[in-house]
């Protein structure tokens, strides 16, 4: 790996974590892209990239941060509610991983993404705030379901969340923020369990060709770019653009298939 490889990767981490197009799918294709070997032995190298992005959601949503574990507990429950449908994950993840991780499957679950979205899209309903806060609780367990999905790479974690709040008749604006909120356990988890699991292996952790200035260089980049990439799309969702995603990972998703 070259630092400009770290470069370009940890940029479309940053862009592409938060954007929903599939952060995870988008890292794998552009490995795919740069011709390199044994996948797997990147995860370390993917979740230093995730880890810079977690750092952008604090520093972005800080002051929702701090409301939810002050003032707001409803938040807060919400959050936790949200969360625990990925518990049972844990039991299925590797299997499932083991699958999906064949770079043959990254265009369609772009395109599945991109259906995702559409429907996100086409039954999107606003509720009033009276109606909305009767059915918070519930609410936050179905939009952290569809939160699942995203363990396939491919599949966009925001996609999956906002989609699924818009349908439950969220305001885009509140949909984007719960889905960033809900990301921070998200990201945090995944990347202690991914980390847990390779250091505990008996055998040695077979790492890439990388030294120190790669994984800085790429945790910067995916850290800032993760800045302007929230910015971005806390600015589409009022504008109601989404539809923009929908058809790029439809032809991300063809041209991924066809090229695989």
């Amino acid at each position: 790996m070259t630092i400009f490889e770290a470069l370009i990767l940890g940029i479309v981490q940053g862009i592409t974590e938060f954007l929903p197009v599939s952060s995870s799918g988008h890292l794998k294709l552009v490995q795919v892209l740069l011709n390199f070997e044994n996948l797997n032995t990147y995860i370390i190298f993917d979740l230093i990239c995730h880890l810079g992005t977690l750092l952008a959601i604090f520093l972005m949503f800080w002051k929702e941060i701090v409301t939810s574990f002050t003032s707001n507990r409803t938040k807060l429950t919400q959050v936790i509610l949200g969360t625990l449908p990925l518990f049972p994950l844990l039991i299925i993840m590797k299997p499932i991983k083991a699958i999906f991780n064949d770079p043959n499957y990254l265009g369609y679950c772009f395109m599945l993404t991109s259906l995702i979205l559409y429907l996100g899209i086409k039954l999107e309903k606003i509720k009033t705030p009276a109606i909305l806060a009767k059915h918070r609780f519930s609410d936050s367990v179905i939009i952290g379901i569809s939160q699942s999905a995203a363990i396939l790479p491919g599949i966009s974690r925001s996609g999956s969340t906002i989609s699924a709040a818009k349908v439950l008749g969220w305001p885009a604006e509140q949909a984007v923020t719960f889905s960033f909120l809900l990301a921070i356990p998200a990201i945090l988890g995944g990347t202690i369990i991914e980390g847990l699991q390779l250091f505990t292996k008996n055998e040695a952790v077979n790492l890439p060709n990388a030294e120190s200035v790669h994984y800085i260089v790429a945790f910067l980049a995916s850290f800032i770019f993760g800045i302007f990439s929230l910015s971005l799309l806390k600015r589409l969702a009022r504008k109601q653009k989404f539809m923009y995603f929908v058809w790029y990972c439809l032809i991300v998703g063809i041209l991924t298939t066809l090229y695989i």
